[in-house]
């Protein structure tokens, strides 16, 4: 009897052992580390506030299959963003831009930017690229007069036809958004000097 249990106690503990508890197959990506300069000068940042439309408003990563149905937008089922799309472009400008700053402790003015769309396009089964657009406007720090605005457009292609490919052509998609803003706020700087004295508290 004795030797009966032992057995039965070995075997069920071999089958603990071999058969773990089966892990979500769901993938969930974010942007990585991309922490860096900022490449604007002109214009001190001290806030980026961005928000989304509404059919952004999930971590659902996002498709559509314009060869096929131009008019239908899908949702990968095996895989998602680890937080809202707003939330984690929203996370990388702050770091780059404000943080990116010789010195973000002093005064300036705040970016509100509303993501208007985020999806992955495929053009053919294999072929496919981000599409991000979004709108800038320039705030004071305090207040909601609009100083300036513009809106961006920016296509990347995917080194992939799948959930993951869209990932790194979303993250080259939100540096080359980081690259415009400052490019966008450098030529205010240039040709609006009341708006670079208003940020700088002048």
């Amino acid at each position: 009897m004795r030797k009966t249990i032992i057995f039965l106690s070995v075997f069920l503990l071999a089958g603990c052992v071999g058969n773990p508890p089966r892990q979500s197959e769901m993938a969930q990506y974010d942007l990585g580390d991309l922490a860096g300069a900022w490449g604007g000068s002109g214009l001190p940042i001290v806030a980026v506030d961005v928000g989304s439309s509404p059919w952004l408003d999930s971590p659902a990563q996002l498709y559509r299959l314009s060869y096929a149905d131009d008019l239908r937008r899908h949702a990968y089922a095996d895989s998602r963003w680890s937080a809202l799309p707003a939330e984690l472009i929203g996370r990388f400008l702050q770091r780059r831009i404000v943080f990116g700053q010789p010195d973000f402790t002093g005064p300036g003015c705040r970016l509100r930017i509303a993501l208007d769309e985020l999806e992955q396009r495929f053009d053919a089964p294999q072929v496919s690229k981000i599409v991000l657009e979004a709108r800038a406007s320039l705030l004071p720090l305090h207040g909601e007069t609009l100083l300036s605005k513009r809106a961006f457009l920016i296509k990347q292609p995917a080194p992939t036809p799948d959930a993951r490919g869209g990932v790194v052509a979303t993250r080259a998609a939100a540096q080359a958004l980081a690259g415009e803003l400052a490019q966008w706020l450098d030529e205010v700087a240039r040709e609006r000097p009341q708006v670079a004295s208003a940020c700088k508290g002048n």
